[in-house]
């Protein structure tokens, strides 16, 4: 009876983690204008096993300590289409072009995305980007790398 009481437990703390990050999934896609925090939890989702268990705040505080992310991002600011590549590229693993493997600047992620037709050619690097399209963006670069981690 105790193993059956303990997996009752179990089943319905997985119910309530998974609620929480389908929330998380809605709210970024019904954003008009993704934040930092959002798009540090869509890249630490990714690339992490329980990434999606955290919070914006710590996610957007992982990604500054992987590098992905410059120091002194705040959590709600909204994020240019600039600085959502190279985090997206970053956390996907994508080699990207020469001038990217030199030096990892959002820059190059940005210029690479755009050179294999992810980005649109008239997109603009200080643009905001909406919810839907970061995960758009995600999506196409978790494609280009292979789907792996």
């Amino acid at each position: 009876m105790k193993k059956f009481a303990a997996l009752i437990l179990l089943s319905v703390f997985a119910c309530l983690a998974y609620a929480q990050s389908a929330e998380k999934i809605s709210q970024i896609i019904e954003s008009q204008e993704i934040s930092y925090g959002q798009s540090a939890w869509l890249a630490l989702s990714y690339a992490e096993e329980n990434g999606d268990q955290a919070s914006y705040e710590q996610a957007l505080s992982a990604a500054t300590e992987r590098g992905w992310l410059k120091s002194g991002a705040v959590s709600d600011s909204s994020i240019s289409l600039q600085e959502l590549c190279g985090i997206f590229v970053k956390a996907a693993g994508l080699k990207g072009g020469l001038l990217y493997r030199l030096s990892k600047a959002d820059r190059y992620a940005f210029k690479e995305l755009k050179a294999n037709g992810t980005l649109d050619s008239a997109a603009d690097p200080s643009m905001k980007v909406s919810g839907q399209n970061a995960v758009a963006i995600l999506n196409a670069c978790v494609k280009k790398s292979g789907g792996a981690k």
